[in-house]
């Protein structure tokens, strides 16, 4: 029962472990991928992120990651545009949800 409690108060603290060793890893990488991972993931929370964002984020992570180990500028991977950036890539998680962004559009 006080697990149960415990996590319906807080949280899974799992999670939450996960979501802070991910965030170290965002700090680590170039300042400019640093940046923009944490610009998106600001958009993404504004405009609503799909229900499973930690995968969204570590797929993030993972492509930002490969990306500097190429050498690549940020530029090359998110193009000019960030946000259409951001909802693109947030449409391969989206499971029919419609973003805040996209309903007040209508």
């Amino acid at each position: 029962m006080f697990d149960y409690i415990t996590k319906l108060v807080i949280g899974d603290m799992s999670d939450k472990k996960a979501y802070k060793q991910m965030m170290k890893k965002v700090d680590s990488l170039p300042e400019e991928y640093s940046f923009a991972f944490k610009k998106i993931q600001k958009y993404m929370y504004c405009v609503g992120v799909p229900v499973d964002n930690m995968t969204m984020f570590a797929d993030l992570l993972d492509l930002f990651e490969v990306s500097a180990a190429d050498g690549r500028k940020i530029i090359d991977v998110i193009g000019s545009d960030a946000g259409m950036f951001s909802d693109e890539f947030m449409s391969a998680y989206s499971t029919g949800m419609e973003t805040d962004k996209r309903k007040g559009d209508q």
